[in-house]
């Protein structure tokens, strides 16, 4: 599916910052191709998501009349997950924000650009490395990479040298049984101004005791990856120049994660995509993503494969 300018639009009104800065999270949005692409919708409990999952599914059987049945129980569970804090502060000298054109509100609508681009680039990272220090957050909630390894979806590990090594993902997002990206219920995206109205000094330097006044403000946005299925992510890794997927390879990793449901996705970095064109099956097709933004999108067996910057071509063996 094309995304398209209104989609965007639509995705920057949820980061709720107001009209006049949509046209800067449409810019940033068009960037991230997770971001384009992602399933995301409020959490169900504030900070808390809860959902619930089959463990299997009752078994039916023919009978004959006068016959009787086996009685069955729906083997469900309720999890519960944890919205994890992205937060940071973004500050400057307090005569430098007061000397900008529009004072502290002309500086902070200049340098929101750079803020969301922090918190777009954090929360892509997470999202595929989730808690492995190396790659991702410590404190981060668990990413593809570890819940495709638990669900037992690596496709397969083509051998590439650690330390040079790319990963192919196939990720189908649906909100109820695909992958979900969770946000807090009661807003995406909170900006608190820490000094509405004197400046704060920070020190600068303990040795000497030199203090800066600044002006503060903090971002914060909670934020959790839901998988509630294992057709919900798989993974080929280990890819490398010499270390390709074949058409078999990549054949099975949409497979793994087909299903009537959701939008089915596959995600790389550079490395990986110039993989992936060398496979001569007449399976990959090109296709102009839309009129807006004129580009041009691969797809193999008709799902789009979109370069994600977040993926790196340095994977070692810490995600094995």
């Amino acid at each position: 599916m094309a995304t398209t300018t209104s989609n965007l639009q639509a995705l920057a009104a949820a980061w709720g910052v107001g009209n006049e800065y949509q046209p800067i999270v449409v810019d940033l949005l068009k960037r991230s191709s997770l971001l384009q692409t992602a399933t995301v919708a409020k959490a169900s409990h504030g900070i808390k998501h809860k959902f619930r999952y089959f463990n299997s599914l009752p078994t039916a059987a023919f009978r004959e009349i006068g016959e009787g049945i086996v009685p069955q129980k729906v083997d469900v569970n309720t999890a519960q997950i944890d919205l994890k804090e992205l937060v940071f502060d973004l500050f400057d000298d307090y005569q430098a924000i007061l000397q900008y054109p529009g004072g502290k509100e002309g500086w902070l609508k200049d340098n929101y650009t750079a803020a969301l681009a922090a918190l777009t680039n954090a929360l892509a990272k997470a999202v595929f490395y989730g808690n492995v220090p190396s790659f991702g957050y410590e404190k981060a909630f668990k990413g593809f990479h570890q819940y495709a390894k638990d669900l037992g979806q690596v496709i397969a590990q083509k051998g590439a040298t650690t330390a040079y090594r790319s990963s192919i993902f196939a990720v189908r997002w649906d909100e109820f049984d695909g992958a979900s990206l969770r946000f807090n219920n009661t807003e995406l995206l909170q900006v608190i101004d820490m000094t509405p109205n004197q400046p704060i000094p920070i020190v600068t330097d303990t040795t000497a005791n030199k203090q800066m006044n600044i002006f503060k403000w903090i971002f914060s946005a909670y934020f959790t990856l839901i998988i509630p299925s294992a057709k919900s992510v798989a993974v080929i890794t280990q890819v490398g120049s010499s270390n390709l997927p074949t058409a078999d390879d990549m054949n099975a990793l949409i497979d793994a994660v087909e299903a009537d449901s959701g939008n089915t996705v596959i995600y790389c970095n550079a490395t990986a995509r110039r993989a992936i064109a060398t496979i001569k099956d007449g399976r990959l097709n090109m296709y102009a993503e839309s009129s807006d933004y004129n580009n041009n999108v691969a797809t193999w067996r008709g799902v789009p494969i979109h370069r994600e910057d977040a993926l790196v071509a340095t994977e070692t063996t810490d995600l094995d």
